[in-house]
């Protein structure tokens, strides 16, 4: 009774080292896809998230301006008095997008220290962190936004 103990028992360990568990890498083993995915989103949602400001970009500030400031639109009589009430508002309105401008228009943007990425094949969800989020040190700046690397499995 006892060898064919230590027999299950060695063949059990041979199994998990030939399937190529690593436990270094944090793997967690689920009973279903849903418990995976839950587990992997706490865990994703426990990081650090960092929100900065960054420039809108000149299609963005185009957009976003003329959504709140139509452009004037030239009536098509010739009167002289009509073009000179059209060059007028032509003006305030080139008057406003400069002040706009000037403004440096920014907007908020949201990153997250982790994220999951599902992999069907391979059947888990893959955990993804950004060390210089989740350790607070990043910035937007070059060498300082860090990248995302695989750091923990959560397979079903």
């Amino acid at each position: 009774m006892a060898m064919s103990f230590l027999k299950i028992l060695t063949l059990s360990f041979l199994m998990v080292g030939l399937s190529g568990f690593d436990y270094d890498k944090g793997i967690g083993l689920y009973s279903s896809k849903a418990e995976a995915f839950e587990e992997c989103e706490d865990w994703k949602d426990s990081g650090n998230v960092v929100v900065y400001a960054t420039n809108i970009n000149i299609a963005e500030v185009a957009s976003r301006f003329g959504l709140e400031n139509p452009a004037p639109i030239s009536n098509s009589s010739r009167s002289t008095i009509d073009q000179l009430k059209y060059a007028d508002r032509l003006y305030e309105w080139n008057q406003l997008v400069e002040n706009f401008l000037a403004k440096h228009p920014t907007k908020a943007m949201k990153m997250y220290s982790r994220m999951c990425e599902y992999e069907p094949s391979e059947k888990l969800f893959v955990g993804y962190e950004n060390k210089k989020i989740q350790e607070g040190v990043w910035k937007d700046e070059d060498g300082m936004r860090g990248r995302m690397v695989k750091v923990k499995y959560f397979r079903y």
